[in-house]
């Protein structure tokens, strides 16, 4: 008897074939033959002044925005840069607004707080900012999280307007905005939330999406105001900065092009994934299913009719050979239940065309 190879639709990270092996041994081997043995022992709390330099010049030139390396903090990924930014700006009782659907780690950092979460809506253009105002009439935030650029899960990215009512909306009701970016370099670049004023917005950045989920190694850019608060934490002060010796390696990675080369490399081959996919999913799935194709990124949302579960029906998917995750994952009060996170970056184009058509023949009889 031959059991059916699940299909994972919903795994948000890349294959293994793709991670750079061979960019990260020459980015070792350089950092490891020089004399220099720092990276051996505690970092600043900032971490070291080169590998921020490195990291400012890579992230000037890609994002269009001039970076200060005054301006970067080092951490180990973006889900510790949300935790230290909640450790140092909000206490238990606090309110949190988050746009919902959001990113369901994120949540789950938020409510380890003890902080009381609001939702705000989203559509096509990101964050409804018109609700969120509508919400500071009554409520007062500490700080609102967002996934701006390519939005985990909805794959949306907030229109240029919107950026600006939103940071106009913070300085007038007093909130901070911690716009979560990590996806900000894998597609068409807009420029970060940061350039729509910047003083009250802390961005976070990572490796884990534009070189590999193992590094560990990330950054908030934000006002030196903001890092000073930050830098009083007591872990960074026991500890020292994050991860010296994967960003001595890192550092070593930015100075020798082999970041900017294997960025180049990873978005041609997702750019390549997301359009297989949005045709496999167009070529297949009834036609009253309708989805918004996003621009980068890693994932596709597709919304089913309002009367389905999806995760009261992923049971029945696997056995079927498919996974996916649920929209009710993404939500502070489980909405969006009839609706699904897809990611296209997992899986080579064939297991793509095998899951997309896994999934409408799935889906066929139920819508």
């Amino acid at each position: 008897m031959t059991t059916t190879r699940l299909i994972d639709l919903g795994k948000g990270e890349p294959q293994n074939s793709v991670l750079p092996l061979e960019y990260f041994r020459k980015a070792a081997e350089h950092r490891l033959a020089l004399p220099d043995r720092s990276a051996f022992g505690y970092a600043p709390e900032q971490g070291w002044e080169s590998l921020r330099a490195e990291m400012a010049r890579f992230l000037t030139a890609r994002s269009g925005l001039d970076v200060d390396p005054g301006e970067l903090l080092v951490t180990s990924g973006a889900s510790h840069g949300l935790d230290l930014i909640l450790s140092r700006f909000t206490r238990p009782g606090d309110t949190i607004v988050v746009e919902d659907p959001t990113y369901f780690f994120a949540l789950d950092i938020i409510r380890d707080r003890g902080v009381r979460v609001l939702p705000v809506p989203m559509d096509g253009g990101g964050l409804d900012v018109g609700a969120l105002e509508s919400l500071l009439a009554t409520e007062h935030p500490r700080l609102l999280y967002s996934v701006p650029v390519f939005n985990n899960p909805m794959g949306t990215t907030l229109a240029p307007q919107r950026r600006r009512r939103l940071v106009e909306l913070a300085e007038r009701h007093d909130f901070l905005i911690v716009a979560d970016e990590v996806y900000q370099l894998l597609g068409d670049v807009t420029p970060p939330l940061r350039a729509a004023g910047g003083d009250r917005v802390l961005s976070l950045g990572s490796f884990s999406k534009i070189f590999a989920p193992g590094v560990r190694l990330g950054w908030v850019h934000a006002d030196p105001r903001l890092l000073t608060r930050l830098l009083q934490d007591g872990e960074l002060h026991s500890a020292g900065g994050a991860s010296p010796v994967t960003g001595a390696i890192m550092e070593s990675a930015l100075a020798l092009g082999l970041q900017d080369r294997f960025l180049d490399e990873l978005s041609d081959h997702y750019h390549a994934l997301r359009r297989h996919m949005i045709q496999a999913l167009s070529d297949t799935l009834p036609p009253s299913l309708r989805f918004v194709p996003p621009d980068g990124g890693y994932y596709i949302w597709l919304p089913l009719p309002e009367h389905l579960d999806c995760a009261a029906l992923l049971p029945e998917a696997e056995k079927a050979g498919l996974a996916y995750r649920p929209g009710s994952l993404f939500s502070t009060g489980g909405g969006s239940a009839h609706c699904m996170r897809l990611c296209f970056v997992h899986y080579d184009e064939p297991t793509l065309t095998e899951g997309c058509r896994r999934l409408a023949a799935f889906l066929r009889p139920r819508v």
